[in-house]
């Protein structure tokens, strides 16, 4: 998270909210392409400068780690869609930035390895919130 806080707009708050003692067992190298991919997303596809808000927290013996953006948002019909390879919103926005379509494809498939799973929902009043689940007893 620090690293990306550096790279995004001068006046963007990268907000984090961290819970302390939080074990994940996984694969560090995979997990952190993960983390990597959805900050980077979503400070790709809001708008200058705006805010995007990162947690990490536990709920209902499940860890979940989220990342919400102030963006274009996603139709219910593209949410369907997004993981899938090779997949691209084809919205204006998006065609004015580079990708492969790769990206959640890759999120999803390493989640799927490490017994996680990923969503997206519309967060308020617009943009996007990519939420990954992890079991607390996962190994």
């Amino acid at each position: 998270v620090d690293r990306l806080q550096k790279n995004s707009c001068s006046s963007q708050v990268l907000k984090p909210y961290l819970e302390s003692d939080i074990i994940i067992h996984a694969d560090k190298f995979a997990i952190s392409n993960v983390v990597t991919n959805l900050i980077e997303n979503a400070i790709k596809y809001s708008p200058a400068c705006a805010m995007v808000d990162v947690k990490l927290y536990t709920e209902n013996n499940k860890i979940i780690f989220s990342v919400a953006d102030h963006g274009i948002g996603i139709s219910d019909e593209e949410k369907k869609l997004i993981f899938n390879k090779f997949y691209r919103v084809g919205s204006e926005a998006t065609r004015k930035t580079k990708g492969t379509g790769l990206g959640l494809y890759i999120v999803k498939t390493v989640l799927q390895k490490h017994d996680a799973t990923i969503k997206v929902k519309d967060n308020t009043p617009k943009g996007s919130i990519f939420e990954v689940t992890f079991e607390r007893n996962a190994k």
